[in-house]
């Protein structure tokens, strides 16, 4: 499995039964006799086809030799789609399919939506006018983000950034619009409440703000409400609150 860098229009993660949409792609290694075999299986006949290796059979649409630049593949796959799937002045390309990774980090794997998530790019020019609907998660736990990132696409929310500190939330912050921040207490680089107040007080208004944290106490809900959080998890994160709380943000869109 390999995962890419937020930075760019699309992620890729290896396809799953449980994966709310079918395969686009068969990644094959020419030297892998079970690779191979699930070649020739004919349910596989519509996937786009990217062989790593010699003696590429002809429907391969992306031949890449060895020794394997991973960067090369990256870049025939989104030459790939992006000729395949038609796009509006503007949009974004959306395709990401959701990793057997997730399936570690215990989710209650109900799918509300028929769409999976994609991230959009994280930089921009101060001077573009801010993109909508979009979702930005600040939090320094990668299998943190990675989670929320999967529950996120279950909620049918589609284009999300991440942030590791808080002073590369607010970078983002300045030149996007965010509908939806969720944002861990617990950052490196700034005091929590300071963190907060910031995000709140964002221009425009940030409409839905979810907090979470390891140490939040009934207290500190409160306290947040008050800040304009509408919603307060404790780590770890309960499955069934955090549904709740992306179904009202995804309504409030």
């Amino acid at each position: 499995m390999f995962r890419l860098s937020e930075t760019r229009h699309t992620a890729y993660a290896l396809w799953t039964a449980a994966a709310p949409e079918e395969a686009d792609m068969a990644l094959i290694d020419g030297d892998s006799w079970e690779a191979t075999l699930e070649l020739a299986n004919p349910a596989h006949d519509d996937l786009k086809l990217i062989w790593i290796g010699d003696n590429a059979p002809a429907r391969a649409r992306l031949v890449v030799k060895r020794p394997l630049q991973w960067a090369a593949v990256i870049e025939g796959m989104d030459q790939l789609l992006a000729a395949d799937l038609p796009q509006t002045p503007g949009s974004d390309l959306d395709l990401d399919l959701l990793s057997e990774s997730t399936a570690l980090l215990d989710l209650d794997l109900d799918f509300d939506s028929e769409a999976p998530t994609a991230p959009s790019p994280l930089e921009g020019p101060a001077t573009e006018p801010p993109e909508q609907a979009q979702v930005l998660v600040v939090d320094a736990d990668r299998d943190a983000r990675l989670y929320l990132r999967a529950r996120l696409a279950m909620a049918g929310m589609l284009l999300v950034d991440e942030a590791t500190t808080g002073t590369e939330a607010l970078k983002l912050m300045d030149t996007r619009l965010y509908k939806l921040v969720i944002l861990d207490m617990d950052l490196p680089d700034m005091e929590r409440w300071e963190m907060v107040k910031r995000v709140a007080a964002s221009q425009p208004p940030v409409e839905f703000l979810i907090l979470t944290g390891k140490q939040l106490s009934p207290l500190d809900a409160v306290r947040g409400w008050f800040a304009g959080a509408r919603g307060s998890l404790s780590k770890p994160l309960h499955p069934g609150k955090l549904k709740y709380l992306l179904r009202s943000a995804r309504a409030s869109y």
